[in-house]
């Protein structure tokens, strides 16, 4: 079961939104700190492309790795290149943990924990578009 953790962030990596969305169930959720949550596999398949159309040069990597029953707990290590137009090709490091829920060899939820306000810090988000973040993620 722990291999799942290095299939996930190596498939995480790469291009190929139908080898990311085939990890999971059809009816998977995916919980990422920054975007959000999405609910199935088309809506986990079109969050991969959107990550690829706004950064490249991924590197995801568990660091720890240890699991109970179905579980998979994982602390990683992340870091990209961004396309975004306020931070072009700015890399960022990333440092958090992730919860893998599997049923079937499938992975049922995805949910991964960081400092989403630093992330946003980082990249260079204008404080306007953090501070509409932060209100939308903590106080709606």
């Amino acid at each position: 079961m722990k291999k799942i953790a290095e299939i996930f962030c190596d498939t995480f990596c790469r291009e190929n939104a139908d080898d990311f969305a085939n990890l999971f169930e059809d009816n998977a959720t995916y919980i990422d700190c920054l975007y959000g949550k999405f609910q199935g596999k088309e809506a986990i398949k079109n969050f991969h492309k959107r990550c690829h159309e706004e950064a490249y040069n991924y590197k995801f990597y568990p660091v720890l790795v240890m699991n109970d029953e179905n579980k998979v707990f994982f602390e990683w290590k992340f870091s990209f290149n961004s396309l975004m137009s306020y931070n072009k090709d700015k890399k960022v490091d990333i440092e958090g943990c992730s919860i893998i829920t599997l049923f079937n060899g499938k992975i049922r939820e995805y949910k991964e924990f960081t400092d989403s306000i630093a992330i946003l810090l980082k990249i260079n988000v204008p404080d306007e578009k953090i501070i509409k973040f932060f209100k939308k993620k903590y106080f709606v």
